[in-house]
């Protein structure tokens, strides 16, 4: 493998990672939004438990990432594919340290 390949590949996982990372964003906020509009009665507590859940979900999207990333590490890793595995750890250390970011930056507007 030359090494402009294994570049190419290591980008690849990288937007993999990134990619995934907005995906289970737009479906939370996807899931959130239907539970809103369903409009039950306030004595079904179900649903406003599930919203928080998704709220969640959706906003510690950097340590929700462990759940589908490291299966899919995994599978690279079997697959013999490292370059896109690498790819893909150093994507999830980008969405990591964005959300880390963000997340410092609505804690501060509270101070």
């Amino acid at each position: 493998m030359t090494q402009l390949n294994e570049w190419r590949r290591v980008i690849r996982g990288i937007f993999l990672a990134i990619f995934l990372a907005v995906a289970v964003f737009a479906i939370a906020l996807l899931l959130i939004s239907g539970l809103q509009s369903l409009s039950l009665a306030p004595r079904q507590t179900w649903v406003y438990s599930a919203i928080i859940l998704l709220s969640l979900a959706g906003y510690f999207v950097g340590i929700t990432q462990l759940i589908y990333l490291i299966p899919l590490i995994i599978f690279l890793w079997r697959e013999r594919r490292f370059a896109v595995m690498k790819g893909v750890v150093i994507g999830a250390v980008l969405v990591a340290l964005v959300n880390f970011g963000c997340y410092l930056f609505v804690v501060s507007q509270f101070r």
